[in-house]
């Protein structure tokens, strides 16, 4: 067994229970490392120790439990290794920005910490805005791509489909660019074998080449990438994680529609490099 697969071992086990006491005996045995080991290991890949690990994806779990009105803030307290009510809302509201309660009253924006996986590089872990939004129908101007692949299953595929798009269009994008440096990316599935991916801004004229592209409102889960010079580098984990993996959605009331579209936009500043961030809106529907 090598080190990644070690690893993965170890976070499978946590993941497996989050809910109760962490067995170091199972984890030892699980990783064939010992305690000390496959924390150094742990810090080392991901950037994290365990115990913030454990506590980011435990809140976020939470947050979701409470959102989909399961169980009193005590019960969820408690189910997930807080000995009060108050120590779990601290914790809760340092993490989140949102007191539990609110949540429970029906307030849906929070942070989401999703479940590392390891390939010899990780995918997960990072620290995204989340909330349940509605959005109204809109017409943008833009440009179509035909993707073959599954949109929510060839991850891969999808991935690399998206990025020959971006570099066969620079001429197009181009054309379109207009001072707010905000791009605009509807995905509509045709099939399970290929996809529309439009490549939009926000204008009212057309330039030559581009069409009007209608978007479809109604209810989806907005997740915002932390503000970095490249948040493209996120989008993957959000596909894996959001679109494969969407297991985080089960406690919520709510589950993915993979039969309407979908919507990306990312804001490109070209004054601050830093501030730049990738808006998702995955559509949902309630359970």
């Amino acid at each position: 067994m090598n080190q990644v697969d070690s690893l993965q071992r170890g976070i499978d086990s946590i993941e497996e229970n989050l809910i109760g006491e962490i067995d170091n005996k199972k984890l030892q045995i699980a990783t064939s490392m010992n305690a000390l080991q496959f924390q150094k290991t742990f810090l080392g890949i991901t950037g994290y120790t365990i115990g913030e690990y454990i506590r980011n994806r435990r809140l976020t779990l939470a947050a979701f439990e409470l959102m989909g009105g399961k169980g009193s803030i005590l019960d969820i307290a408690l189910k997930y290794g807080y000995d009060s009510a108050e120590g779990f809302s601290r914790a809760f509201k340092e993490f989140h920005g949102v007191n539990p309660n609110d949540i429970k009253k029906g307030k849906t924006n929070f942070n989401l910490f999703n479940k590392i996986t390891l390939e010899i590089k990780v995918n997960g872990g990072s620290k995204m805005k989340f909330e349940i939004v509605e959005l109204k129908d809109r017409d943008f101007v833009g440009f179509k791509t035909v993707a073959r692949g599954n949109m929510n299953k060839d991850i891969d595929t999808r991935w690399d489909n998206d990025h020959e798009a971006w570099e066969a269009s620079r001429k197009e994008q181009n054309a379109l660019l207009t001072d707010e440096h905000i791009w605009y990316e509807p995905y509509n599935k045709i099939d399970d074998t290929q996809y529309v991916h439009y490549i939009c801004t926000n204008r009212e004229d057309i330039p030559s080449g581009c069409q009007k592209v209608h978007f479809e409102g109604g209810l989806f889960v907005k997740i915002v990438t932390e503000k970095c010079k490249y948040p493209t580098m996120q989008l993957k984990d959000v596909y894996y994680q959001a679109l494969i993996d969407n297991s985080w959605l089960s406690n919520s009331g709510y589950e993915l529609d993979e039969k309407r579209n979908q919507l990306y936009i990312t804001n490109w500043t070209m004054i601050n490099k830093e501030e730049r961030y990738i808006e998702i809106y995955l559509p949902v529907s309630k359970v």
